[in-house]
């Protein structure tokens, strides 16, 4: 039995394609999650929770931002 390298590599190109397919799908999955989690942190948690205002000094009548000092 004569065995064509051509005929046999040409019968793995559709298992290739659906194998980066697959890959890219599972890859596109977890980057999607960490993504989404990195948006929650910055639009929700961050803003909420964390992040504190400039304080205001206030002398007199008039009121100095910390960053003018």
């Amino acid at each position: 039995m004569i065995h064509d390298r051509y005929v046999i590599e040409r019968n793995r190109i559709p298992e290739r394609i659906d194998k980066f397919f697959k890959v890219s799908i599972q890859y596109l999955i977890v980057l999607n999650i960490v993504l989404g989690l990195f948006t929650v942190f910055n639009l929700y948690i961050y803003p909420n929770y964390i992040y504190e205002h400039t304080p205001t000094i206030l002398r007199d009548t008039s009121t100095i931002q910390t960053n003018e000092v």
